[in-house]
This record gives C-alpha cells, sequence and structure tokens, in this order.
C-alpha cells in the first residue's frame, strides 16, 4: 500500500476498469449513433424521391415567382424544359447552351430551382401506409424498427454514456500516471498528487455508476442495438401494434418537430398556460412520451372532461394510459376503459406493457366476478360498451370515483402525417 489511492494493483485494476466502463459508454453512444444515421439516410433517399415527384409537377415558370419576375425564362422553356425538376437536373453549362441563353440567366435559374427544391424538401411527409407498401418506407421501417425495439431505454443509455464518458476522460487522463508504480515514482511531487486526486475522483465516479446499474443499463443498451434487423414483414407487423413510437421516433431523427403552436391544438392562451403548468407524474409509467403526446396527458389531466384529437397512429392510448399512470400516483385507484371488443386484448396489452397499473379485462361470462373483484381491488377496469350497462356504477358500493376512458380503438395501421393534430 504506502500510498495514497490503495496499492499499485489497486490503483491498476480501478483504471483499468473505469477504462473499460468508458469504452462500453462510447460503445454505447457509437452504436445508437449509427442505428439513427442509417435511419437517416433511408430518409433521406425517400425524402429525395418524394421532393424530385413534387418539383416535376411545378411548372418551370414558378422559377420566376422566386425572383420576382426578373428571370427570362422563354428559351428555356422553348428548349423544352417544363418543370422545375428539369432545371434541377440540368447543370448551369447545359443551360448555357440554349440559345438566347446566358451565365446570370442560367446562374438564377439553378439557383432558384435549389430555392424550391430545399422548400419542398421541408415540406414533404413521410408516411408509412400498410396496403400500400413501398421498398422505400420497408427499409425506413426496418432501420427505425431497431430504435424502436431498443425503447426509451436506449436513448436513456445514450444520455448517461455522454455525461459518463465527459466525466471520466480527464480523470483518466489524469490519473492514469498513477497506475504505475515506477511512472508514479518518477513524477514530480505536483504530477503526484494531481494523479491522486485524479484517481479519487476516477473512483468515486466509477463506485456511483456502478451503485448506479450504469455497466449493465449499457451492457443490455448494446445488445438491443445490436442486434440483428427485423425481417419486413416483422418491422410491419410492429408497426401496426405501435405506430405512434414510429411516427414520434421518425418526427425525432428527421429534425422536423411539430409546429408548437399546431401541437398545442391552438387552444386559447389560458387553457395552454393551464396544461403548461399541469404536472406529470411518471411513476408509474413505462414509457417515454414524445412532447405533444405530454401536452396531451397533462391536457386531459387539466381539463377533466376531453377528447383527443389526434390522427389515429400518433399515440392517443399512451397518452390516456399517461393520464391514468398520474392519477394512481396521486393515489386514484380505479379506473375504467370502456372500448369496442375488437380492441380490448389490444387496450389490455398497452396498459400492461407501457404502465405499472394493473389491468383487469370485463368482459365475456366472468365479467361479473372480475367487475366485483375490480371495484374491490382497483386497477385499470377494462370493458365494452355493451358489457358496461350490465354493472352498476362504479364506486357505488366501494365508494371510490373512478376515472373513466371511452375508447373508439387503440393505435392502429394507417398512413398518416408526423405532425400531430392537437387535443380538441
Amino acid at each position: 500500500m504506502g500510498q495514497a489511492g490503495g496499492s499499485a494493483a489497486e490503483r491498476k485494476g480501478l483504471v483499468g476498469a473505469a477504462a473499460g466502463l468508458g469504452e462500453a459508454a462510447r460503445g454505447v453512444i457509437g452504436d445508437h449513433a449509427a442505428a439513427v444515421g442509417e435511419a437517416r439516410g433511408v430518409l433521406r433517399g425517400i425524402v429525395a424521391e418524394l421532393a424530385e415527384g413534387e418539383l416535376r409537377t411545378i411548372p418551370v415558370g414558378r422559377l420566376k415567382d422566386v425572383t420576382e419576375g426578373r428571370l427570362r425564362l422563354g428559351a428555356i422553356e422553348a428548349a423544352g424544359y417544363e418543370s422545375v425538376a428539369d432545371v434541377l437536373t440540368a447543370d448551369r453549362y447545359r443551360l448555357r447552351q440554349i440559345p438566347g441563353v446566358g451565365r446570370q440567366t442560367a446562374d438564377q435559374a439553378v439557383a432558384a430551382a435549389g430555392q424550391i427544391a430545399r422548400a419542398v424538401e421541408e415540406t414533404v411527409a413521410v408516411r408509412f401506409d400498410v396496403d400500400r407498401p413501398t421498398p422505400g418506407t420497408t427499409a425506413l421501417l426496418v432501420a427505425l424498427h431497431r430504435l424502436v425495439r431498443a425503447g426509451p431505454q436506449a436513448r436513456r443509455a445514450v444520455e448517461v454514456a455522454e455525461a459518463l464518458a465527459a466525466e471520466l476522460e480527464p480523470l483518466l487522463e489524469r490519473g492514469r500516471p498513477a497506475a504505475g508504480r515506477l511512472r508514479l515514482w518518477l513524477a514530480g511531487r505536483a504530477a503526484r498528487a494531481q494523479a491522486l486526486a485524479a484517481l479519487d475522483a476516477l473512483r468515486e465516479t466509477y463506485e456511483r455508476a456502478v451503485r448506479d446499474g450504469v455497466p449493465e443499463l449499457l451492457r443490455q443498451s448494446s445488445v438491443d442495438l445490436l442486434r440483428d434487423p427485423a425481417n419486413d414483414v416483422e418491422a410491419w407487423v410492429d408497426f401496426e401494434v405501435r405506430s405512434a413510437e414510429y411516427y414520434g421516433l421518425l418526427a425525432e431523427i428527421s429534425g422536423r418537430g411539430p409546429d408548437p403552436a399546431a401541437a398545442e391544438g391552438f387552444l386559447p392562451a389560458d387553457v395552454a398556460e393551464r396544461v403548461r403548468v399541469q404536472e406529470l407524474d411518471d411513476t408509474h409509467r413505462r414509457v417515454s412520451l414524445r412532447g405533444y403526446q405530454s401536452f396531451g396527458a397533462r391536457f386531459a389531466l387539466a381539463q377533466r372532461r376531453v377528447i383527443l384529437g389526434d390522427e389515429m397512429g400518433l399515440g392517443k392510448t399512451v397518452q390516456a394510459i399517461a393520464a391514468l399512470a398520474h392519477l394512481a400516483a396521486r393515489g386514484r385507484t380505479h379506473f375504467l376503459v370502456v372500448c369496442p371488443a375488437g380492441v380490448l386484448v389490444n387496450w389490455t396489452r398497452e396498459i400492461e406493457t407501457r404502465s405499472a397499473l394493473r389491468a383487469i379485462p370485463l368482459h365475456g361470462p366472468d365479467r361479473y366476478e372480475a367487475f366485483a373483484h375490480w371495484r374491490e381491488r382497483g386497477g385499470v377496469g377494462i370493458t365494452t360498451y355493451d358489457a358496461l350497462r350490465g354493472f352498476p356504477a362504479p364506486g357505488a358500493d366501494a365508494g371510490a370515483e373512478a376515472a373513466s376512458v371511452a375508447a373508439p380503438s387503440v393505435p392502429a395501421p394507417a398512413s398518416v402525417p408526423a405532425t400531430p393534430s392537437a387535443p380538441v
């Protein structure tokens, strides 16, 4: 021992273990970046294809609008250039070969076409249509599936890994001299003190990470991100089950979030402010929410009696579950979901998967027994419109007020835009 920081072997072991943890953190960051990069690459190809198709429908005369009428296009149109796409794919040199088109006109035409193309790319909406899958949308779903399957835990792991790597790297750099007896002995007094101090901080950081379960989190996330990709059928089936997560992730990787006012439903200022300050407890929730989903859940809590008007596939079910989970965290015990019989199983699965709440189907020949159990013990009762008529009023005997959700459907296969409509 002799020296602060433990024996040379202990110091060397600590540096090695911390370096390994740092490498694992960088690995998760890299694995996640690679998965996101793959999805973005596929998305760029689809957007470019959709944009090109849109540009072929825009007449070349629209270039005048961009240049406020200063661009003379007669010679270009006479040469057979009909659409903005035609001009965009022709370079300046080819345009200048047209009689009557000079350098300035060619440059202005190409620049105006590029400006329109960028505007079109920003407004192109990528949609997944289960009835008309394309090679592009299928490839994008397969790429997104890896990230959706890894779930919010992977995003949390990346955040933890980035913070941990930023903390470990400078400590390792300053503390490495303390890992070797000779190297530490040859260091000057100031360098030796600095190395031992860094080693103490490194030990504290490493032990805290171990206590918090960071090594296990990083290992599991790395495994999830490196799993073999799903096949086409598996990806489309998974999309049908949780389309909201795919569209939310698509908006995230595209860098085009929804317009804040649209995401808040263009609500009156006083209502929107009341919703913003509404707390949303995630104690019993097992899924992270997109911005508009969090707003929708808080909207339901703040207004108490609401209709969520998000388009199909954007996560109304998750918003409802988030609201119920919040109420459960605040002491409420009885919840009731009323839905068509065809989606009762889906609602049961979604509640069990996305929350810690207990789902109790109140359906079938044993529904009255299940209802009595729900009334006594609490949980989320899930029933149909027809079965509901046969039950006594919730809480009539148990003295508990039940929060209820009337649900026309759950996330289903749909062709929908990535920007949600808002609560109405």
